[in-house]
């Protein structure tokens, strides 16, 4: 009886191609950046918001708020060019 030595190479090929992923399932889509905050980073986010949301209602209040027409006119164009739909 002869023995065919690439049908062993064959079965051990196999063998190991069933083993490995293949490249469309791809290794990419198993790892996701996450990003967590601590409490107290979260704490002082929450304060620093509470903060400039009282400053510009006291701005407001007493006439002194200014419209920076420049930093409006800039972003509307930059959502322009986006191709952003402006109403909504």
């Amino acid at each position: 009886m002869k023995i065919n030595p690439s049908n062993r190479i064959d079965a051990a090929y196999q063998a190991y191609r069933k083993n490995q992923p293949s490249r469309a399932e791809g290794t990419k889509k198993d790892k996701v950046d996450t990003v967590e905050l601590s409490n107290e980073a979260q704490l002082q986010i929450q304060k620093d918001k509470e903060l400039r949301i009282q400053q510009l209602k006291s701005q407001i209040e007493n006439g002194t708020y200014k419209v920076d027409s420049e930093k409006i006119a800039d972003k509307l164009i930059s959502l322009w060019n986006s191709g952003a739909k402006l109403d909504e």
